[in-house]
């Protein structure tokens, strides 16, 4: 099974966790899968997967914060 891996990034500042995402997307094997938690929405990553064959899901946790799940189609 794939190491996990997750970037926590509620206590970055933007665009810091944007920047830790493109890195660590880069190095993604297809199945693999990133998750990101953060404070808000990230809406520019979301285009930037859609556009590079990315699938992701995104839940809101009782807490407010948002857990991105990222895999490499």
């Amino acid at each position: 099974m794939p190491e996990q891996r997750l970037i926590d990034g509620r206590d970055l500042l933007p665009p810091e966790p944007l920047q830790l995402a493109l890195e660590e997307l880069a190095s993604l094997a297809p199945g693999e899968e990133l998750t990101m938690l953060l404070r808000c929405e990230p809406l520019p990553l979301y285009s930037i997967l859609e556009k590079n064959g990315f699938s992701y899901r995104s839940d809101r946790k009782p807490d407010g914060t948002s857990e991105v799940r990222i895999r490499k189609a």
